[in-house]
């Protein structure tokens, strides 16, 4: 299984839907919530999701060494072979 990491926004509703999707289906993954960070580690994170996503849109979900912006649920079952 590939590792799986999600940039997100608390308030952000695309957010909320990718890790109910990752959740329901069982994946494990990690997550940041960047709004909920301060001073240099929120600095930090933005610039993390720049190098995948230029646009620093959420939310960034990465799959080994994909990368997908927004949530779609058909990409998302695509990239982890579901």
């Amino acid at each position: 299984m590939n590792r799986v990491k999600v940039y997100t926004l608390s308030t952000c509703s695309h957010c909320k839907a990718a890790k109910k999707f990752l959740t329901e289906n069982d994946i494990p993954f990690e997550y940041t919530d960047v709004d909920m960070l301060s001073g240099q580690e929120r600095a930090d994170a933005i610039e993390e999701v720049k190098k995948f996503n230029a646009r620093c849109t959420f939310p960034t979900i990465l799959v080994g060494d994909k990368v997908l912006v927004g949530f779609n649920e058909q990409q998302v079952r695509e990239a982890l072979g579901l």
